[in-house]
């Protein structure tokens, strides 16, 4: 009886629905208006689609390289105050999980960098640490040149060292705008290293290009997918030139993605570069194992907030997650301060068997594919990144987008975008534009570095200026701080309620979130009936600065105008939460109403104007 009830339940099936047939019941869901109106579009210009049919998917698709389920364990590793402190730490995590050493180190563009100068910084460093099953990952800028010399010369074994000990001299020059010889130079150097490294280290690998200067000056992921395919052919196309096959070229280049926030598109990203890099390299005759793709991806700085710190575990967390379906060879998990104390750092190694060990996502290979929607947004990045790709390879290659300052402008043009969208608060930053904390102690750890000119650099561009989407409601917070401290009292702004609670409370819960992410405090008054009410409240508070009128349509019709009077003076400035229509808003304006504050607001530009007449300007940090 249990079996045939059993093959009973495996023989049934949803009836088939055609897609007409799902539009017409759809549209009847959202009252008349076409299916249409649920598209949206993302920063890369591509329109996503409610739902998705095996009709969007494409021949592309079969050409996916995904081969693999797991990923190394990487952590980057920090500048501290001793390289024997270093190395305690990393035994330390070696021990509980860590499974690569990465570090950036000098000359380099990512922050607190180690300072590799001599033999015996490295040989204190990796003190007692067998190298043969551990992968070794330097970022080391522009030039491997100097750390491998380092390397030489501490007489470590490198017969067995596994990994990347890669320069990026392109990448340095975007992040920097400079370069301190010429590029012919550093690609000598390229082939130097490589010579080294096939006679003395043969499974490092020593190019390695890195997409962290454009995601963190705002770049959309087809801008990424261009660019880093861009330099990549740069690279290839000079090590060739110095006598390299395109089999030892392609197989000496290893790529970084810092992933980003947007979970599909993120990882479609890293799945879009496996295809375009085998399109490539099959382009210039490469066999099916030079068309191979080696992807490190790290956790985005671009995403991450000083505020409510807490959260940013959740970012990396979903943000890794991204990574691992992605397909990525090894992932770094950046603490959630960026700081070095072992809780942080332990935090983000078990992030990584969180995903593993209790997620299983090591158990599947290549787990988005067969998604129509994976598969039709891989499809649709890897052919808008080649559009944009043969666009920069026109204008001589990605040197000479540089030196124009087309890619430059490009970037710009969707960082502003960007940066509109978390101010208007289209895009919800947990804890920072939204939902913010005003009891939190305030910590500056993460921060970005302006680059500076070089008027005598030898190579010279426009460089991509790094910053975080947090950084403008961070600097409000911070300037609210200064002022609590050194008046004892917060920023305040007070809220007056119209009408019963139930009719005012969405525009008073609005309000009040509004000027928190400023780091001002509602002050929230009672509900209040009339006029005269409201004159005695407010009489007996003495209340001064801003006041917000919060309450209904229906209780502004008849309550409004008269509240507006009540509390409206020379030391009180008078905003009003909704947005009325046009002739009412000039109306109120006329008796003392000041702005508007709204769904559709720039809650950015209006709390800094809030911060200017405060005097909150003054203390900036």
């Amino acid at each position: 009886m249990k079996m045939s009830k059993l093959k009973e339940m495996k023989n049934n099936s949803f009836p088939k629905v055609t897609m007409e047939e799902w539009v017409e019941q759809a549209e009847k869901a959202l009252k008349g208006k076409p299916v249409s109106k649920l598209n949206t579009v993302t920063y890369e210009g591509i329109t996503r689609k409610p739902v998705y049919t095996e009709n969007d998917r494409s021949e592309l698709a079969s050409k996916n390289l995904i081969e693999k389920s797991d990923w190394a364990v990487s952590q980057q590793l920090y500048a501290s105050t001793s390289f024997e402190e270093m190395n305690a730490q990393l035994k330390l995590e070696l021990e509980s999980g860590l499974q690569s050493i990465r570090f950036a180190t000098f000359p380099s563009t990512e922050p607190k960098a180690l300072l590799i100068k001599k033999p015996t910084d490295l040989k204190t460093l990796l003190k007692e640490i067998s190298l043969d099953d551990i992968a070794l990952q330097v970022h080391a800028g522009a030039s491997a040149t100097t750390f491998i010399n380092a390397l030489i010369d501490s007489d470590i074994e490198t017969k067995n060292l596994h990994g990347i000990i890669g320069a990026d001299p392109v990448g340095e020059l975007a992040a920097t705008g400079k370069l301190s010889q010429p590029l012919e130079q550093y690609y000598n150097e390229m082939k130097s290293n490589i010579e080294w490294k096939e006679n003395n280290a043969p499974f490092l690998k020593t190019v390695w290009v890195q997409s962290n200067a454009y995601h963190s000056g705002g770049a959309n992921a087809v801008q990424e997918l261009a660019v880093v395919m861009a330099t990549a052919v740069e690279y290839l196309q000079q090590l060739m030139y110095r006598g390299l096959t395109i089999e030892e070229a392609s197989q000496e280049i290893a790529f970084t993605f810092p992933v980003g926030s947007d979970f599909f598109m993120e990882l479609s990203k890293l799945r879009a570069a496996r295809v375009l890099w085998a399109n490539i390299v099959e382009a210039f005759g490469g066999n099916e194992r030079a068309q191979k793709m080696n992807v490190h991806a790290t956790t985005s700085m671009f995403t991450k907030s000083n505020l409510d710190p807490y959260v940013n575990m959740l970012r990396s967390t979903t943000e890794a997650f991204s990574a691992a379906i992605g397909g990525a060879d090894s992932i770094n998990v950046d603490s959630y301060q960026q700081g070095k104390d072992a809780f942080s750092r332990r935090i983000a190694r078990n992030t990584h068997y969180i995903l593993k060990e209790e997620s299983f996502l090591d158990k599947v290979v290549d787990p988005a594919a067969g998604s129509y929607y994976v598969e039709n947004l891989t499809n649709q990045l890897a052919d808008e990144a080649w559009k944009l790709f043969q666009e920069l390879d026109k204008l001589g290659g990605i040197v000479e987008a540089m030196r124009s300052n087309f890619l430059q402008d490009r970037i710009a043009e969707v960082k502003e975008k960007r940066l509109k969208d978390v101010q208007n608060r289209k895009k919800v930053l947990v804890g920072t534009n939204m939902y913010a904390n005003l009891q939190e102690e305030l910590k500056q750890q993460i921060s970005t570095t302006a680059i500076e000119e070089n008027e005598h650099a030898s190579v010279k561009v426009q460089a991509i200026q790094p910053l975080r989407l947090s950084e403008a409601f961070e600097s409000l917070r911070y300037q609210a701080k200064v002022y609590q401290e050194k008046q004892g009292t917060p920023p305040k702004v007070t809220l007056i309620n119209l009408g019963s609670l139930a009719t005012h409370k969405p525009r008073t819960d609005f309000s009040s979130g509004f000027f928190q992410v400023g780091g001002l405090q509602p002050v929230v008054s009672p509900s209040f009936e009339n006029a005269k009410e409201i004159v005695e409240w407010v009489s007996l508070q003495n209340i001064t600065g801003y006041v917000c009128i919060c309450g209904s349509d229906d209780t502004y019709e008849e309550l409004l105008n008269a509240a507006v009077m009540a509390v409206n003076s020379p030391n009180r400035k008078v905003l009003v939460a909704g947005l009325p229509e046009a002739t009412r808003q000039k109306a109120l304006q006329e008796i003392g109403v000041s702005d508007f504050i709204h769904m559709r607001s720039n809650c950015y530009e209006q709390l800094l104007v809030i911060h200017q007449e405060m005097g909150l300007t003054d203390n900036e940090a």
